[in-house]
């Protein structure tokens, strides 16, 4: 059984598969790359069922083969129902997981029309998520759920972690939207993640999103971006590092009880030395043309001082 998960890394132009196999994986990024809770999180949990670690995959950085979708478009997300999918199906937008029939011939879909909306309690965000569910199978007497963020990204879990929503439940949620868009920058992945998170460069960027100076003096010695919407006390965990070889920030919020979340992520192209920026903010509701504007003006100014 193996999980697959389509990314780009240092080729813009290539689209690089990633297949390991299950028993030997609960996250996307490699072990180098993650936080000493997550590896210590993910020992112990090997040491307590090293046969049956089909759930808690975490991607979220994987925009390319799973990009931001706002709520009220979740039903159009591609999924397969009444089976499980082929090995082709399994490295597209449609599923997940490839099960070798070979080795699991009693593995099945669940009977569960899909895609589905649910609640995820997400140990990394620290915060209850909504998710699209687009798979769930049936394996050894487990039961297991593919699911993708809406803010771009995907993971899986075990059926009991996730929470169904009603049709009717559906109708109460914010039909708020997400800022989803790239830019290309002809500099290295290096110098923009400089430009992103280094201090010389807060006062070039600052006014572009503080425009009426409301920050503190000293905000960015608490932020690991030259980017600000909320305030930090709204933050429920975040990350700053390189994850799977490319540079990536990811900072939660629950603002009022809501989530919210910022993405960033730099895909460098080696033979062309040129990095894609790819951003994901949100959702917004009231706001989001607003937004949509100081992000794309951010961006712009990244780009300009990155190339200098």
């Amino acid at each position: 059984m193996y999980f697959y998960q389509i990314i780009k890394k240092h080729n813009l132009m290539k689209k690089l598969l990633i297949s390991t196999v299950l028993t030997a994986i609960v996250g996307c990024s490699t072990a180098e790359n993650q936080p000493a809770q997550e590896k210590e999180k993910q020992k112990e949990e090997t040491t307590q069922n090293p046969t049956h670690k089909y759930g808690g995959w975490y991607c979220p950085d994987n925009l390319n083969g799973f990009p931001a979708v706002n709520l009220k478009e979740w039903k159009n997300v591609p999924v397969i129902n009444g089976r499980l999918p082929t090995e082709e199906e399994a490295k597209s937008e449609k599923s997940l997981i490839f099960v070798d029939r070979n080795l699991y011939p009693t593995a099945k879909a669940m009977d569960i029309e899909l895609p589905k909306l649910a609640k995820f309690y997400n140990d990394y965000s620290k915060k209850t998520e909504v998710v699209i569910i687009i798979q769930a199978i049936e394996i050894e007497g487990d039961s297991i759920i593919g699911f993708r963020y809406l803010n771009g990204g995907n993971g899986s879990a075990h059926y009991k972690e996730v929470t169904f929503i009603s049709e009717n439940e559906v109708a109460t949620i914010s039909n708020a939207q997400f800022v989803s868009f790239n830019i290309n920058i002809n500099a290295s992945d290096n110098k923009v993640w400089e430009v992103m998170t280094q201090s010389k460069f807060t006062s070039k960027l600052q006014p572009l999103f503080d425009i009426k100076d409301y920050l503190n003096k000293d905000w960015k010695t608490k932020s690991n971006i030259n980017y600000n919407y909320t305030s930090l006390k709204n933050m429920t965990s975040e990350y700053a590092n390189k994850l799977y070889g490319c540079w990536y920030i990811q900072n939660d919020y629950l603002i009022d009880n809501i989530g919210y979340v910022e993405k960033f992520l730099l895909l460098r192209d080696e033979e062309t030395n040129q990095t894609e920026l790819k951003i994901v903010c949100g959702p917004f509701k009231d706001d989001f043309e607003t937004q949509q504007f100081v992000l794309h003006q951010w961006a712009e100014k990244v780009k300009e001082l990155s190339e200098e």
